[in-house]
């Protein structure tokens, strides 16, 4: 089935609103993918994000440019399962063969309208997430401390401040008790 032109568009009209650089391929009749480069607030200081548009729905994969070598795979596995548990939406995934990490966000759009708020969202959350806990990522790739003590860290340290300038965008992505206990500690 053929990728959606008005979703590709409605994507598009929000990339060009916020004036974001983007390549776009669409070769392919069943899809349309479309490549950011974002700049980073953390060590890892960039990452790309892959926007995979099909007939009613769009996928948004967060990439990393560093992967987990095999000594740490399981490491880093259990530092991304501490992470996962409690979103609400989307998740880390880590590809046991290759150590390939990744963000990816889903959102259904169907025959409806198509929402500026749904694209952002989608398209921010990877963003939001990859800078929050890559810093803790980085920690356990290079045996600085345990996933525990990484996720620990990245709970109560002073990144923290991200989620409360973007509170309104980001609070329903989490249990309110997560949520809650993050801007506790601020």
């Amino acid at each position: 089935m053929a990728y959606s032109q008005e979703l590709a568009s409605a994507i598009e009209t929000y990339f060009n609103d916020n004036q974001y650089k983007y390549t776009k391929n669409d070769n392919s009749n069943d899809e349309c993918v479309y490549v950011l480069r974002v700049k980073l607030h953390c060590k890892l200081q960039n990452m790309q994000e892959l926007i995979i548009v099909r007939d009613d729905n769009f996928s948004v994969l967060g990439t990393i440019p560093i992967i987990a070598d095999e000594n740490h795979r399981l490491a880093a596995a259990e530092y991304l399962t501490r992470v996962n548990y409690n979103l609400r939406s989307g998740n880390f995934e880590l590809n046991m063969l290759d150590g390939d990490i990744r963000y990816k966000t889903f959102s259904l759009v169907g025959d409806g309208p198509i929402s500026q708020d749904l694209i952002k969202n989608t398209i921010v959350l990877p963003i939001l997430m990859i800078e929050r806990f890559a810093d803790g990522l980085l920690s356990v790739l290079f045996d600085f401390s345990s996933p525990k003590e990484a996720f620990d860290a990245a709970i109560l340290s002073h990144r923290v401040f991200h989620f409360k300038e973007h509170a309104a965008a980001c609070s329903f992505y989490f249990q309110k008790e997560t949520y809650d206990f993050i801007l506790k500690q601020l």
